[in-house]
């Protein structure tokens, strides 16, 4: 697909004298929108830690006070949470967290395809039966109004702990800690699911007036880099402290699981985390029940730890395979649809919902459209839905909520479950919505340049520079060049099925190895091209080489 690309403006002069810092990294961040000197100096102080008060977060008191009741009074607290690895993160913040304080934590994390995304009836009966007087949701919980009313019947106290937007109308829980409600006057409404269960935790060990325990911190990092939360203002906080923490983790369970993806000795960044760890966490919820994930998280047994890290490696292969499998079937029903349909909403007998939110994300990348993949369950359907930039997805969906069983979610990433008689009707609607809103997006997908720059420019100290700007993510993405009229001196094709390319590429300084992932190259071998690329550290054997990642090329105009 072709795509257009968008060079930053330069930044003024007096930006770039000002910062003290070399002219491209003073870009850099100016493309970032960090624009003075104050925001530049915390931005790259690496000892600049911005924890804000966990008192400033609504309902925190009032939850502060009644897991101190518990504690006191010996009661268990069920801790409820998700799924994917937000979810499954978090509860592990909750459950180490009040755990060490000799307070009986039962976990319930539900089954993907047979309970679903949010707190349900046989989840409260389960965390009932086994003695909770308190359930603590994590990463859920904001729209489960009838569910809260029947844990009061049952003499539940239900404290919420969510990051998504709320209804108009709020839960009747004891205590709501959700930054994103109307009345909220938290500084960073930017947390995820594990992020609230670190401020939780913090704001009670801060309260009991101990340290909050190392391991924790590293959770939240996982659950943030995961749930693809903005890396700015306390989430690169977290983020940050959390890398450092994972690097040399006491966590057997990680440690087994690092040792199993193969990058024990290898630095941990975030991006190990989106492409090497958190596949592997999420593999078992898509494939069994994300219970294994959370034991492997919280297990203090070695033979267990090396089990259930086997396990995951395991899923997560049958699911690059299914995955695979599926997207063929996928790619043919949303070529069937016509190039001219603004959303790709399709359904097959074959999708399950544990894929059906990768499906939709390729679906998404290859297409440039929204795309929303539903898989069957008896009389319903249970989607997944990706979106691309300036296309509201949950906005969207809003205006089809009469059609719903149940839906939620965020503007690039949502999901609903549906009567199948009505998936005809949801069709039409979102049809005439995406039509609307696809008008005023761009045909092609954009891609943001920082800066035109050869390879060679970027080593040195300049390359030293960029561990400052860590961790990168969404909202501080990973730095993209433009380096011109640069010669291709091989190129062939890799891969099982040749879907990517491996160059020899001449910069006029250096000779430099790239990849194109998921682009057929080989016939420009002996061409002068412009190249879109960013830097990819490759450590193999205890040997650190930079690389590039070729992200779109074009011939070169001179």
């Amino acid at each position: 697909m072709n795509k257009t690309w968008t060079i930053y403006p330069t930044a003024p002069v007096d930006f770039q004298e000002t910062t003290e810092v070399p002219g491209i990294i003073a870009q850099l961040l100016f493309n970032r929108e960090i624009t003075t000197y104050s925001q530049v100096a915390e931005f790259l102080n690496s000892s600049s830690n911005i924890y804000h008060d966990p008192m400033l977060l609504p309902g925190m008191a009032k939850a502060i006070n009644r897991i101190e009741e518990a504690l006191i009074s010996k009661d268990p607290i069920g801790v409820f949470g998700d799924f994917d690895v937000d979810g499954v993160t978090a509860t592990a913040i909750i459950f180490d967290g009040l755990g060490k304080l000799g307070i009986e934590i039962i976990p319930y994390i539900p089954d993907r395809i047979t309970e679903g995304h949010g707190l349900n009836y046989d989840a409260i009966q389960s965390l009932s039966k086994s003695g909770a007087k308190l359930i603590i949701t994590v990463d859920c919980g904001i729209t489960s109004h009838e569910e809260v009313n029947m844990a009061s019947k049952l003499g539940i106290d239900v404290i919420i702990t969510d990051h998504h937007v709320p209804p108009t109308s709020l839960p009747n829980a004891m205590a709501i800690v959700d930054p994103k409600v109307s009345y909220s006057i938290y500084p960073f409404p930017e947390l995820t699911g594990a992020g609230l269960a670190f401020k939780l935790i913090q704001g009670f060990y801060n309260h009991l007036g101990i340290p909050i325990p190392n391991t924790i911190i590293g959770l939240a990092a996982l659950g943030t880099v995961a749930d693809m939360a903005p890396l700015l203002g306390e989430n690169r906080t977290i983020v940050r402290n959390g890398l450092n923490e994972l690097q040399n983790t006491n966590s057997i369970g990680l440690q087994a699981l690092f040792r199993e993806a193969g990058i024990l000795e290898t630095p941990i960044t975030s991006e190990t985390i989106s492409f090497k760890i958190a596949p592997r966490l999420n593999a078992s919820g898509r494939l069994q029940h994300a219970i294994s994930s959370f034991n492997l998280l919280t297990t203090s047994s070695f033979e267990e730890a090396n089990t259930l890290a086997k396990a995951l490696e395991d899923f997560n292969i049958n699911r690059r395979t299914l995955t695979d499998t599926s997207y063929l079937v996928a790619q043919e029903k949303a070529n069937s649809l016509g190039k001219d349909t603004p959303i790709i909403l399709i359904s097959d007998s074959s999708f399950t919902p544990g894929i059906a939110g990768l499906l939709a994300s390729k679906l998404t990348n290859e297409f440039h459209k929204p795309a929303i993949v539903m898989s069957h369950e008896q009389n319903l359907m249970r989607a997944s839905g990706r979106s691309i930039p300036g296309f509201n997805l949950i906005s969207a969906l809003d205006e089809c909520e009469d059609l719903f069983t149940k839906y939620g979610g965020h503007p690039m990433a949502a999901g609903f479950t549906i009567d199948s008689n009505n998936v005809s009707i949801l069709k039409k609607r979102l049809n005439t919505v995406a039509t609307t809103m696809m008008n005023i997006l761009p045909t092609d997908p954009i891609l943001k340049i920082d800066i035109t720059v050869i390879p060679s420019k970027l080593m040195g100290d300049i390359y030293n520079w960029f561990n400052y700007l860590e961790p990168f993510g969404v909202g501080n993405p990973t730095p993209v060049f433009l380096a011109k009229n640069v010669e291709i001196l091989k190129a062939w094709s890799v891969g099982g099925n040749a879907q990517h390319t491996r160059l020899k590429i001449n910069d006029g300084i250096s000779t430099w190895d790239g990849i194109a992932f998921g682009q057929q190259l080989d016939s420009i071998s002996g061409r002068y091209q412009d190249l879109v690329y960013s830097l990819l550290v490759n450590n193999w054997r205890g040997k650190k080489a930079i690389n590039l990642k070729v992200l779109d090329l074009q011939s070169s105009r001179t």
